[in-house]
């Protein structure tokens, strides 16, 4: 079963309820860590570009409501390290925001993203890829951690 709502849109939805967090559940608040926050932004842009750019250059879907039409898996570049980049560089972005927002309970909001993303997204795109490419998937599958 596949998360109804596009990734990006449930990001939205995450980053609002970060906000909402600071505002209505605030636990334990902490100043802005700018020293974290940069280099996290920096290396959050360079994975998601990188794994799009991998995928583009590949010449395959980049949609993740049509893991079927995925024309070559691609293995190679930021691929080499994370079955899925994409997700991981929206998870650096919760990330940044709690740190940004300086409130802990927010984490909670980046604890229900991997779950909620591993279980109706990625989980059922890896069996759509195990269906496409079988034994060169299983591979790559039992290489390759799922995001880091």
């Amino acid at each position: 079963m596949f998360l109804k709502i596009p990734p990006p849109i449930f990001v939205v939805i995450a980053l609002l309820a970060i906000y909402g967090c600071k505002l209505f559940l605030p636990l334990w608040q902490f100043k802005t860590l700018w020293i974290i926050v940069i280099p996290l932004i920096i290396i959050m842009m360079t994975i998601g570009f990188s794994s799009v750019l991998a995928l583009s250059k590949a010449d395959t879907t980049i949609s993740p409501f049509t893991p079927e039409k995925t024309t070559r898996l691609v293995t190679r570049g930021i691929y080499q390290y994370s079955r899925n980049p994409m997700y991981l560089s929206l998870l650096l972005l919760l990330i940044v925001a709690v740190f940004i927002s300086g409130e802990l309970s927010s984490f909670f909001v980046v604890i229900t993203f991997v779950l909620v993303i591993n279980h109706y997204q990625i989980k059922p795109e890896e069996k759509a890829l195990m269906h496409l490419f079988g034994d060169e998937y299983r591979n790559y599958y039992l290489h390759v951690r799922r995001w880091l």
